[in-house]
Formats: C-alpha cells, structure tokens, sequence
C-alpha cells in the first residue's frame, strides 16, 4: 500500500510539474532551471537524505557532473526513476561510472543513475543477451526509444560501487539536450536538508609578475581565516605592490554531513566593486580539462588541497566567469587601502563572507622574516628563482654569462627572480662553481611545435599546452641496475591534450616484451605502453614526469575462489604491467564473467539459470604486455 501510495504522488507531482514548467516545444527553457517538481529523488524518495558530492566540486583532473548520495555505506539499495522516459543509453565498465542507466525524459533531459551494483528487470536480460552476443563484459549500448519506457518511481536498479567509486553511493546526474551537467539540487529536492552556509579556511595571495610583491616576498603567501559567526575575517592586513591575484579555499557542508562539497558561486568585491564572480551551474564536458587552471595545480600537486583562483589564469577557457577588465588580477600601488568581500554562496541560497584588507606598501630591500619560497631553484609562472647566501656573492653571480644581482634579501639570503620570456636560463655562475639547468627550450602553446635531442623527441600538437612552457628535459642511467631513466617536464605543470613522445633508449632491448612506465616519487610505476620502430619507442601521454622501460614476463596470477554448477569465481592479478583482458569457457562456450579491480574479482553471470556448468572451465588472463596465465579444471 506505501509503494502504491508513492507511486500516485509521484505521478500528481510529474502532471503538476509538467504543467508548470514544460514549455510548448517540450524542452526546458534556459532561464526555466528554477526550482521545480518535475523530478523525483532516486534513492529512498520521500526520506531524508544526505550527500557526499554535489555538482561544480573540485576534483582532481575534473568538476563534478552531479551529487554523490550515500547509501548507508552498503550497496543495494533501490533506485527510482526520477521521472517518466525511456533508457536511452546503458554503459557497463570497470572504470568510470561503472554500470550506469542513462534515460531521456519528455522535457529533453537526461538522468544518469551510475555506480550502480545491478540493473533490473528486462533490461538487465537484454544487457546480459549483448555481453553473450559481443563476449565481452564491457558494453556501451545505445537504446532505441520506447524499447525500454520507464515510469517515474520505477525501480531501475540497485546502489553500488562499481567503476572508479570509492565507496558505495549513487552518482546522480541531470543533463540537458545537449548532454551539458546541470545541477541536480536546482530541482527542488526536499529530501536534502541544507541550511549550513559554506566554510572558508585560508586564502593564498600570490604575485603575479617579477615586479609584485606580497608582505615584501615574492612568490605565494598563505594567511588563515577565522570564523566570526556565519562570516570568516582575515585578521591582519595584507601589505602588496603590483599586480596580485587571490587564491580560495572553501567548501560547503550539508547538514548532517561530514562531506566537503563545492561552491557553486563566488563573488569578489573590493571597494564594493564586482571585480570576479564564478557561478557553476552547467558546463561543457569539453571544458573539463580547464579546472586545471581554475585550481592551483601546483598547489594540488604538493599539498592535496584545491583552491580556486580568484582571477582568470591565462589558457582558462572556461566561460562561467564575469570579471572586471583586469579579469579579477589586483593592481596594488603604494598607499592603496583595499577592502576585499568574497561572498560564497551555496545551491540552497546559503551565504558566507570573508573579508580582508589589501594595503599598498613598499618594502625595504633586505627582510627578516620566514622564507616563503619552497625551493632554492623554482618556477613560478613566466619567473625563474633562485636564493644565494649573501656570503657566497661577494665575487659577483653570473646567470648565462651576464652580471646579476639580487632582487631583495631574507635573513641575509638573496633572492634572485629572472624573466624566462627574456631567456632561458642555462648556467649560474657563483663565484668559481658552476649549476647548469635543464630548461632545452620554449615552447609555444597555440601552434604545432616539435623538440629534438639526443634521448627523446616530443610533438607538441597545437593547443596542447595551456601557456607557453619552458621545457626541461633529463637523461639518466642508474650504472647499478643499468636502468635508463627519461625525465620530461614538471609534474606540476599541466597538459590540455595528449603529446606524443619519442624515447631513444641508449642500450638494447628486446621489443615483445619491454614498454614504457611512469615512474612515481614513491617509486609506483604505471604501464604506459608505446610503439617501436627500430630502435625507438612512442607513446602518448598527457602528464609529465619520469619515465622508464621495463620488461614484464610474469603472467597474471589466477586464483580459484568458487568453482560449482552454479558459480565460478575468482580473484585475478598481475605483478606490473596490469590486467588487460580474461575470457572464460566452459566447455568451449563463452562465460560472462563481471569485473571488479578494486576487489581483484570476476565471477560468472550466466545465459541460461537453468543450464549447470559442467566438464572443462579455462579461464585465460592476459596483462598488458601479452603474458597469459591458462587456468582449467573440470567440473563433473
């Protein structure tokens, strides 16, 4: 009788949402995103519940497409249509989204239920008659319309943590006609409660040419927010000159949650003047790639925390941003007095402050206080720095054979900032000791451009890069193990799109069964792959860091957990270069057997329920440099 009872509702809300917010040409219109009824909750509709992600999050390499509902830690609770259509679309991975439902609603959106532990009903039979009929276990089916009409409040299939989840929960996305991420929480779930404004914890302050300067240094510097009721205060004024630009970190919590979620809008006042503003509510999946200028990357990189820059770096593409002509850069002269408002605003109309002050100053030439700059030897956007003890500097430093001098000193420590787009600093000169760098070159970002050595080769396709890089490059042999390292980049500094490298290893190697790794500061090495011809080997990559050729001739391991009339299973692994594929028989009859990498397992889905397996199971499991490990046994 409750299900019934839901089921009715659900469909007076659908006609009354329908009525109200469904235009003549059955598609939502732009300024029609307003908070409505035409959806409902996919996961325990009618009951609170709580959220782990929501849409516009930071994430690593990506923003967020929707909101992550938690499903009390366990898989296998249902999942409700949110309103009535039909399955467009089914994808099943042991990446990415995993298993995932998408279905085309009557107003030109797209619900998308993924991470999914198992489908329901006929489409499920259907799913499994295509994975018999291709023999793989991974599928992207594209539905033909009205094959598999849904009702909304239909059960379409159960919560899991199956693809790239890291934990059990329902990924949710609402999309619109052009498969764009919209927000989910604009829609008038009530099933949500959210009256907690976002939190704000500290800000970066960061200069931005050779000539900035912030609390006298160059380079970043970080101060601490205290909380003052809802609003966040930055005690002590922060003393620049030149141009500077402000960093962010902040989040949202929901209430009765633990969970940092993002912001979905962002304000920056000073003087009470709109100088950047940042509102997330739909994006392209093209512009994705883009969050890796809206953070801080390098931040990223070396601490795990995810700002959001204040102000448009250059090679941002994103278009969610209003600005004002200086695209949110601060211009600070001397004597200047800034008050600074960043106002954060959550999807339910939450709303915090942090404010600060920004005084104009000069600042003397020598300083006694900490360093703020990380490295004796860094690169910080177009600026080469390097730090030498004044004492060392008394016969003069010579950077490329040219006279130098400190810019200012901390504690009796110079610190020296050289502008890149002039040259490309190749040797300092200290006294009678010499440092050479590995900066080969600079490259251009918005055209095709090709670097050769003696030890690798890469092709900068156009637009490839955000901004212009100043490449390094480094070649080294460990004597002890004759091993051959390539080192191409910084690992902190971004790739829009794929380049394509060439290494040309000094020593000899069999090609079957040596390919190209990365190589991680905690020495992890990842499979890449790569092509050879003669004596080289290519690959295409879009990070930079350390690389290596290794040779794998290990095949997987395969161990034997199930083996009955019923069920096999089994865990399945590989010591290196990682799994790539495994097929079972029995009886030479192909057997769907599902995937899970984070357990390490497959078992057995079968055609027929009703057809026990019997005589000889062989299951074959390849990793990526073609090893295979052969199991069988027979089942009588």
């Amino acid at each position: 009788m409750k299900k019934c009872w839901r089921y009715i509702l659900s469909n007076l809300i659908f006609i009354v949402g329908t009525l109200s917010f469904i235009n003549a040409s059955g598609q939502l219109a732009p300024g029609e995103i307003a908070k409505e009824s035409y959806y409902m909750f996919p996961i325990k509709p009618g009951e609170r519940n709580t959220l782990a992600g929501t849409m516009g999050e930071l994430r690593s390499t990506h923003f967020h497409t929707g909101i992550d509902i938690r499903t009390e830690g366990r898989i296998g609770l249902p999942v409700y249509a949110s309103a009535d259509g039909y399955v467009s679309r089914v994808a099943i991975s042991n990446s990415g989204y995993g298993n995932a439902i998408y279905i085309l609603h009557p107003n030109g959106h797209t619900s998308v239920y993924a991470h999914l532990d198992r489908i329901n009903g006929k489409l499920a039979n259907y799913i499994r008659t295509q994975q018999y009929k291709s023999e793989s276990f991974e599928q992207n089916l594209m539905i033909k319309k009205d094959l598999f009409p849904v009702k909304k409040g239909d059960i379409i299939a159960y919560s899991g943590n199956s693809g790239s989840s890291g934990g059990p929960h329902l990924h949710y996305d609402i999309r619109d006609k052009h498969q764009n991420p919209l927000n989910p929480l604009n829609y008038g779930f009530e099933e949500i409660l959210d009256n907690t404004p976002p939190l704000a914890e500290k800000i970066i302050v960061s200069t931005l040419n050779k000539n900035a300067r912030v609390d006298g240094q160059f380079g970043q510097m970080t101060y601490d927010a205290r909380r003052v009721g809802n609003n966040y205060v930055i005690d002590q004024p922060i003393h620049a000159k030149g141009e500077i630009g402000i960093q962010l970190y902040a989040y949202d919590k929901l209430d009765n949650s633990r969970f940092r979620c993002g912001i979905n809008t962002l304000e920056m006042n000073i003087n009470d003047k709109l100088v950047y503003s940042y509102d997330i509510q739909s994006f392209s999946f093209s512009e994705q790639r883009n969050i890796l200028k809206h953070m801080s990357y390098e931040n990223l990189h070396f601490t795990g925390t995810r700002y959001h820059k204040l102000y448009i770096d250059d090679g941002n593409k994103l278009n969610f941003y209003t600005t004002d002509q200086n695209q949110g850069r601060i211009k600070v002269t001397v004597g200047q007095e800034l008050p600074v408002t960043i106002k954060m605003t959550d999807a339910y109309g939450n709303e915090s402050m942090l404010t600060f002050k920004i005084i104009g100053k000069d600042f003397p030439e020598s300083l006694y206080s900490y360093d703020n700059l990380k490295y004796d030897i860094d690169v910080i956007e177009n600026t080469f720095v390097y730090k030498i003890p004044k004492e060392q500097t008394e016969n003069g430093v010579m950077l490329n054979g040219t006279s130098t001098v400190p810019d200012y000193f901390i504690n009796n420590t110079g610190i020296y900032l050289h502008d890149m787009r002039r040259e490309i600093p190749k040797v300092l000169q200290v006294d009678k000791s010499f440092k050479t760098y590995n900066f080969k070159d600079k490259v251009p970002h918005e055209m095709d451009y090709k670097y050769y050595n003696k030890f690798l080769d890469i092709y900068f396709p156009s637009n490839s890069l955000f901004d212009t890089l100043y490449l390094k490059t480094d070649y080294k042999l460990d004597t002890v193990d004759q091993q051959e390292y390539f080192e191409i980049g910084s690992t902190y500094v971004p790739l829009r799109k794929s380049i394509k490298v060439t290494l040309k290893p000094q020593g000899h190697y069999p090609k079957s069964k040596y390919a190209i790794y990365s190589v991680y500061d905690n020495g992890y090495k990842s499979f890449e792959g790569g092509s050879w011809e003669a004596d080289k080997v290519s690959f295409w990559t879009r990070s930079f860091g350390k690389y290596t050729i290794l040779s794998d001739t290990i095949p997987p391991k395969v161990t034997p957990l199930t083996l009955s009339s019923n069920s096999l299973r089994f865990k399945i692994s590989d010591n290196l270069s990682g799994i790539k594929s495994f097929k079972c028989y029995v009886n030479n009859e192909w057997v769907l057997m599902n995937y899970d990498s984070k357990r390490a397992l497959i078992w057995s889905e079968k055609l027929n329920d009703n057809k026990p397996f019997t005589g000889v199971v062989k299951l074959l499991v390849e990793d990526m440099q073609g090893n295979i490990n052969e199991y069988s046994n027979t089942l009588n």
